[in-house]
């Protein structure tokens, strides 16, 4: 069994439907096909009702309308004469339905159009049955590309009989999937750009009357599943005489390609050099006793603080800043820091890192050096020397005492 076979003579939607019904599931129900199929029901409903009151329809991008070319055996390029294609792009149907056409189409002019499911190979399989009928239109020579949304019914599976009998091989189709169909059409869909009836387009002058004016009426139904892509004008002959993508095409806003690169205070944080005042010392000397607090200058440019920055320069340093110079608002020059060191700090080189309210860090490299000895203006002072030890005194030598006379 094939289960990729679909049918596109499917269901289509209309958008005056408002499903206002959920299912709710609870312990030991038994949920039926009817169950599933309003859930899914309502929430595609309120994605539809929701592109078409709040986004509106028409091409979202792409969808161009082109001749189709053909390339000759001596090199040259011909056009192909009846036939247009139609190139990827998505759209929005007046009924709030994602038209999804992820390959390219070509369709003739003198058929009434072609058909597709989204996601499938776009090839138009020959009936082995019937020729294709080709009827050149005889009273117009302008013609209009449409598309619209169409459900095809895909997967088909077969489904277990209901008692005894002969009839065991029935199917059902287990998949909806979405597809569109290119139809070429006579005159202008009702509501598109090209209908005398429709609206203008916006300008710069009147883009302002999307946030101003009274309260707006909620738009109908009337317009139609088709959305209009380009008017064509064809030659008694079949050739292409013009292909017009802007006259017919109604376009919706998208801000997609509308961005901006944040700008946190101006510029970036820049730090140049990490003193003390009277001190050319590098790294900064910062006694870890505890109490001793040297003053730290961190010049740069567009440096910040207040709520949300950070100064610090490791575990067992406590920072505080004490002065600025500059504006916050265009970007300080130099920040003062007090620098306190405690006694459980390890010595050595410590980095300054800055991270600033947009989280971005700035980290400079050996700002200061913590030391076991005390620094007074960045100047280490030397323990005092201890006192050399008093010499020993010489021991006094024994003198013996003189022997008796012997009588």
């Amino acid at each position: 069994m094939n289960t990729k076979t679909n049918c596109c003579g499917g269901t289509a939607t209309v958008c005056d439907s408002t499903i206002a019904e959920l299912p709710r599931y609870y312990p030991r129900q038994l949920i039926t096909p009817d169950d599933l199929t309003l859930e899914q029901n309502y929430f595609r409903d309120r994605m539809r009702r929701h592109n078409r009151l709040l986004h509106g329809w028409g091409v979202v991008c792409g969808a161009l309308v082109c001749p189709v070319t053909v390339t000759n055996s001596d090199g040259s390029t011909s056009f192909q004469p009846w036939q247009v294609k139609v190139q990827k792009g998505y759209a929005l149907g007046p009924y709030g339905d994602e038209i999804i056409l992820d390959c390219c189409r070509t369709v003739d002019l003198r058929t009434s159009g072609c058909s597709g499911v989204t996601g499938e190979p776009c090839i138009d399989a020959p009936d082995p049955w019937c020729s294709p009928v080709f009827t050149p239109p005889a009273t117009t020579n302008v013609l209009y590309i449409a598309i619209k949304y169409k459900q095809c019914m895909m997967r088909p599976v077969r489904v277990q009989p209901i008692g005894c009998g002969c009839d065991d091989s029935s199917c059902e189709y287990s998949r909806w999937h979405d597809g569109y169909e290119i139809g070429v059409l006579q005159t202008c869909p009702v509501c598109n750009a090209c209908d005398p009836n429709a609206a203008p387009a916006l300008t710069p002058d009147t883009a302002k009357a999307l946030i101003t004016g009274g309260i707006p009426n909620c738009p109908d139904c009337s317009c139609g599943p088709w959305v209009c892509l380009a008017k064509v004008t064809v030659n008694p002959d079949g050739s292409i005489a013009q292909i017009d993508n802007c006259t017919c095409r109604r376009l919706v806003v998208s801000l997609s390609t509308t961005w901006w690169q944040a700008q946190c205070q101006g510029s970036t944080t820049v730090v140049k050099t990490v003193t003390s005042p009277g001190s050319t010392t590098t790294p900064v000397p910062v006694p870890a006793d505890g109490q001793t607090a040297v003053t730290l200058t961190v010049a740069g440019a567009n440096l910040e603080i207040g709520p949300g920055v950070t100064y610090s320069v490791g575990s067992g340093i406590t920072v505080n800043v004490s002065g600025q110079t500059g504006s916050l608002q265009t970007g300080l020059s130099s920040v003062t820091l007090t620098v306190i060191a405690q006694t459980t700090a390890s010595s050595g080189n410590y980095n300054l890192t800055i991270v600033n309210a947009d989280c971005s860090v700035v980290i400079f490299g050996n700002a200061i050096n913590v030391g076991t000895t005390s620094a007074i203006g960045g100047l280490a002072k030397a323990k005092p020397a201890a006192a050399p030890a008093a010499p020993r005194p010489k021991p006094t030598p024994k003198t013996s005492k003189p022997e008796a006379s012997k009588n």
